[in-house]
Formats: C-alpha cells, structure tokens, sequence
C-alpha cells in the first residue's frame, strides 16, 4: 500500500515539507498489516 503525505515529522521533531524537497508528496511503501494496526491503534486511542 502507498501512503502519500504533504509533510513528514523527522524523529527529532522537525518536519520535512514535500515542496521543500520540489514535490507535491512524499510517499512510502506500508504494508497492509502495519496499515491496519496503525488504524486499530488510533481507533483505540480516539475511544479514551
């Protein structure tokens, strides 16, 4: 599955704009599992 974003947050805190890099999106390869437990975990975090 391709993710595509107009920023990323580096783990030092500082975000990294796509127009900074001359794109419209960074974009990088998840899989389908990783995607879904992302999506379980926000889920449960929304329910607190």
């Amino acid at each position: 599955m391709l993710i595509c974003r107009k920023f990323i947050t580096r783990k030092d805190g500082t975000r990294v704009y796509a127009s900074q890099l001359g794109l419209e999106a960074i974009c990088f390869e998840v899989s389908e599992e990783k995607h879904q437990a992302y999506l379980d975990k926000q889920k449960k975090d929304k329910e607190k």
